[in-house]
């Protein structure tokens, strides 16, 4: 008889292997270039980790909220996250910054594996999505962190 998957473990490998795969690219960059943003005035490689930091913790207000309020109306977080990066504080340095985002994905962790598998079903309203499920938005911060490892290469390519 095969076990089921549990969908905090389904989740935390996907949100594990792209945080990886995230800190990867990272590493490519030397301390100069980790500051150095792209001539069309983008974020600098330090500034794309500090909107992980960031945005870790938007993801994380959401899925609590998801789980508090009967079918809540979530709202873009592509649209929210940039402007809390923005309007934070310039990142200390480097290993500041990592340490944030450790602490913020393990908060994430800490949260998820508590949930029993009928509240990964809880619906929720998103403007540009339409009805959704708490786990659809989970699996976002596995795919968010992707789409900024992929920044990273670009940024690093240009340099």
């Amino acid at each position: 008889m095969t076990a089921i998957e549990q969908p905090f473990e389904k989740v935390r490998r996907k949100l594990v292997v792209a945080r990886i795969e995230f800190m990867a690219q990272l590493a490519k960059f030397s301390e100069e270039e980790l500051v150095q943003r792209p001539a069309d005035g983008g974020w600098s490689a330090l500034q794309l980790a500090h909107h992980l930091y960031i945005a870790d913790a938007l993801f994380l207000e959401q899925l609590q909220s998801i789980q508090e309020e009967d079918n809540p109306l979530v709202e873009d977080s592509a649209a929210v996250a940039p402007g809390r990066t923005e309007e934070a504080e310039t990142p200390a340095s480097l290993d500041a910054v990592l340490a944030g985002m450790a602490a913020r994905r393990e908060e994430i962790f800490e949260y998820l594996s508590t949930l029993p598998a009928d509240a990964w079903e809880r619906p929720f309203r998103h403007a540009q999505w339409g009805e959704s499920k708490f786990y659809q938005l989970a699996n976002l911060i596995a795919t968010h962190d992707k789409l900024h490892t992929q920044q990273l290469a670009e940024l690093k390519a240009a340099l």
